[in-house]
């Protein structure tokens, strides 16, 4: 049957729906294939970055409290290497800020 024949027995109406039903049906084809599947490389992408970002963070952490350690270390060595009573005032003041931390 040809279109004109399929227009002279149902009318345009019912043409009109077919043609429709079937531009539906492309375009819902369209969505769950193609556009799902872009959709799922993106969202796995995101993914990625945030791991990756989540991941670079806790190592600046790490780093960030190594330093502090390095730090408070000499600090101590070098209060003790002094002698002159900043042992203590140095000792006191970082279990005040251990003590803050928490």
């Amino acid at each position: 049957m040809d279109i004109i024949s399929v227009l002279e027995t149902f009318g345009v109406p019912v043409a009109m729906c077919v043609a429709f039903g079937y531009f539906i049906f492309k375009q819902n084809k369209w969505i769950q294939d193609d556009l799902k599947r872009d959709l799922d490389d993106a969202n796995e992408r995101f993914e990625k970055i945030v791991i990756g970002l989540i991941n670079s963070q806790k190592q600046m952490q790490l780093d960030v409290k190594d330093s502090k350690a390095s730090y408070h270390a000499i600090v101590e060595i070098l209060a003790s290497l002094s002698g002159n009573g900043l042992k203590e005032k140095f000792v006191n003041a970082r279990k005040r800020d251990n003590d803050r931390d928490w």
